[in-house]
């Protein structure tokens, strides 16, 4: 079915929160799978556990379940062993070529977007961090070195992001630095853009290391030099 059949679908990595109404309950789901949080071959759980987890009527997330399933984002099965499992997108790629192509203006306002964010928050982080932020840095960037699937290396990815702006201590860079990567992502993602794991974990290691040590120009500038590759990466792709 998916890249992690042979993974355990235990929904534990999402951050699951009360929303209201079945549009809001799907663009929840969705934004958690354009995070990485929720990926290819999870089950979703149980329809009366997630309604809850999720502070909504059984009805109102069927709802959202349909629209998931109408878009092809998760298939639904039943018996003793279904369920509402997330699925890879198969979409025709030239046409999701285009539509990249016309956000392309969009998503490289998100990269400057990012730049200017990120870039502060990891100056921040090196004057605010902790021990216990250090560590998630350092985990993450474990993650990454494992990660043998492109979902794998998104969370990886993403968790580093995310304890860095965590340690910044600005709740607002917390919350900017989410969306920002759920909107550059959801295109990126359709048109399969292949996550280059390697330049990440060596980028992400200079960011470490500033931190680390408490300089925050170090900081700043090795989070804007990580940027600019990854909107060069991203360009390459689509000019080519």
């Amino acid at each position: 079915m998916s890249e992690r059949d042979d993974a355990p679908h235990d929904f534990s990595r999402a951050v699951l929160q009360p929303v209201s109404g079945y549009q809001a309950v799907a663009g929840f789901l969705r934004r958690e799978m354009a995070l990485g949080r929720i990926r290819p071959g999870d089950r979703l759980p149980p329809e009366r556990k997630l309604a809850e987890q999720l502070g909504v009527s059984r009805e109102t997330l069927r709802q959202a379940l349909r629209i998931l399933e109408g878009s092809g984002q998760i298939v639904i099965s039943r018996g003793a062993s279904g369920g509402a499992f997330v699925q890879d997108a198969a979409l025709d790629p030239r046409l999701i070529r285009e539509e990249v192509r016309t956000r392309s203006a969009e998503i490289g306002e998100l990269t400057e977007f990012r730049a200017i964010v990120e870039s502060g928050g990891a100056a921040l982080a090196a004057t605010r961090r902790s021990d216990a932020d250090l560590e998630a840095m350092a985990q993450a960037q474990r993650d990454l070195a494992d990660a043998v699937t492109k979902a794998e290396s998104r969370i990886a990815d993403t968790d580093f992001h995310i304890a860095l702006a965590e340690a910044s201590g600005n709740s607002f860079v917390r919350d900017a630095v989410e969306e920002a990567r759920v909107r550059m992502f959801e295109p990126v993602d359709l048109m399969s853009f292949d996550f280059v794991k390697e330049s990440s974990w060596h980028a992400h290691e200079q960011i470490l290391d500033a931190v680390r040590r408490g300089d925050a120009e170090a900081a700043d500038a090795a989070m804007r030099a990580h940027l600019h590759t990854t909107r060069e990466e991203f360009t390459r792709v689509v000019e080519s």
